[in-house]
């Protein structure tokens, strides 16, 4: 299904309307609007800040309540067209000066990249001629609801509601949880990847219109989900959004920690024990307003095998084999 985009998230009407179960299609476009198709194009031009990374969206999950947690379950992510595209731009990404983090060192050149999507990689050919290849890993840089307090934040920040995570596990077979902060939690879905390196270090990943399928699910208030939870089959992992890194890391560790104690009954010291001698800490982006860090733990190293979030993801996961 498409929706009228936005560029911010916010508690505005609802485009969409969902019940938990049932199962959702909708179409997002990339970063630049469909409109960047050249290697020759002007990212700036086409789409000048803050027209960047358009949202599907807002979506409502019908009975979810403010202070619901709302469970997100993407059942598969596809590329919407045979191309994507991904940029350097002067003045941006982690290894250019910015206004946040000012060098006087000369700002890159502007380049565009055309990568055309080849069975299970994606590939583009240099200037001069030389061809580059990546792994096909589709997955959603933003995901997020109406954030808290009646804010509205732009779809290039993440922050506690989600937002533009660039975690590369938000991808086929996952489930996001995030606290709702008004009546249906309104979900914005966008900026799909179809593959991304840890760090999105350029600023930009191979970006690219998605076809997916999701599906929702609600779970009682719980005031311990404060930052996005991501589960897959596999592991349980939490996300932290800020500056410097070190304190986003610090945010998903601590939050990981917390869930693990909960879920096996553990006392935070044999909890914060476990994680450390176990968890795999991705870095999501280095060039958003804030960085993001997600802490991940593989749920056989959880003592009990617990159930996690009352089966949810699993009940999800199973509605549409």
């Amino acid at each position: 299904m498409s929706a009228p985009f936005t560029f911010h998230y916010a508690a505005t009407a609802p485009v969409l309307a969902a019940r938990p179960g049932e199962r959702l299609s909708v179409f997002t476009e990339d970063a630049f609007g469909g409109r960047l198709t050249t290697s020759g194009g002007q990212p700036r031009v086409v789409a000048p800040f803050p027209r960047v990374n358009p949202l599907t969206g807002p979506i409502a999950v019908e009975g979810v309540k403010a202070g619901d947690i709302v469970a997100i379950h993407v059942i598969s992510v596809a590329p919407a067209r045979d191309w994507g595209v991904s940029t350097v731009s002067p003045n941006f990404g982690a290894l250019s000066g910015t206004r946040n983090n000012p060098n006087l060192q000369p700002a890159q050149q502007e380049a565009v990249w055309i990568w055309r999507v080849d069975g299970d990689v994606v590939t583009t050919e240099t200037k001069r001629g030389a061809l580059l290849r990546a792994p096909l890993r589709p997955f959603h840089g933003c995901l997020g609801v109406a954030p808290p307090h009646g804010e509205v934040r732009h779809s290039v920040v993440p922050d506690v509601f989600g937002g533009n995570l660039d975690i590369a596990d938000v991808a086929a077979g996952a489930t996001v949880y995030l606290r709702a902060n008004v009546e249906g939690a309104l979900v914005h879905i966008g900026d799909g990847h179809y593959t991304q390196g840890d760090g999105e270090l350029a600023g930009t990943a191979v970006e690219g219109a998605m076809n997916t399928e999701l599906v929702f699910g609600r779970a009682a208030a719980d005031d311990d989900v404060e930052w996005p939870r991501i589960e897959t089959d596999r592991e349980i992992g939490v996300v932290g959004c800020a500056r410097p890194l070190e304190d986003a890391a610090r945010i998903a560790s601590h939050g990981l920690i917390q869930w693990v104690a909960n879920l096996c009954g553990l006392g935070i010291p044999d909890a914060h024990e476990l994680v450390s001698q176990t968890c795999r800490l991705r870095i999501g982006n280095l060039v958003n307003p804030l960085y993001s860090v997600a802490a991940f733990i593989e749920k056989r190293w959880l003592p009990g095998t617990p159930i996690v979030s009352g089966g949810m993801h699993g009940q999800l996961s199973r509605m549409f084999l």
